[in-house]
């Protein structure tokens, strides 16, 4: 005989009477193809009206942008308010057939001046700290911008094709604004 008191003991049915089936899950599939689908339709709206991914393959830049570096472009950034000096603007060159990014330099009513190594807006000394060497490559230049034109310039005066080559750009152009590094890691980060 067993020292268990309960052996052989019948056991009694759950007190809510037999097991209830496992909930009927014939429609979860079209649910999940649903909400993938929401997803896909929600990345596809993001990446082609709010914010884009691109990456820079020129040093125009340097030192700021490094060619390589994967960027995000705020697209919807000049929906209600136009760029702004300093900004870094991402915009579609047709003659290239490429995307460029270069610095707002002075906007539509500004009078720009390019000469003796410096760049003047509206008479003052543009102060550049983002600059790595001083401007060498220079066209003489000046004028007043029409109102719906920027004057745009690399980082990498030296080496960088920009308004002082192809002249005022179109702020109808402008694809968006630069916000965000996110490769390489070591350097991801917002952008000034």
């Amino acid at each position: 005989m067993s020292d268990d008191p309960l052996a052989g003991a019948a056991v009694a049915p759950p007190l809510d009477g037999p097991a209830a089936p496992p909930p009927r899950r014939r429609h979860r599939w079209l649910i999940d193809v649903a909400a993938v689908a929401a997803l896909l339709v929600l990345l596809a709206y993001l990446h082609t009206r709010v914010v884009q991914v691109t990456f820079v393959t020129t040093g125009s830049m340097l030192p700021t942008i490094e060619p390589g570096d994967r960027l995000v472009v705020h697209l919807a950034a000049y929906r209600k308010a136009p760029p702004r000096r300093g900004d870094v603007i991402a915009f579609w060159d047709p003659a290239r057939g490429e995307l460029e990014v270069k610095r707002v330099i002075a906007v539509g009513g500004d009078e720009v001046i390019v000469g003796g190594g410096m760049v003047i807006v509206n008479g003052q000394r543009l102060d550049e700290p983002y600059l790595r060497e001083p401007m060498l490559r220079e066209i003489p230049l000046g004028g007043r911008l029409a109102e719906d034109q920027l004057f745009v310039m690399g980082d990498n005066r030296n080496g960088s094709e920009d308004s002082r080559d192809f002249g005022p750009l179109a702020y109808d152009r402008v694809m968006g604004r630069l916000v965000y590094r996110i490769l390489p890691l070591n350097r991801a980060g917002p952008l000034k």
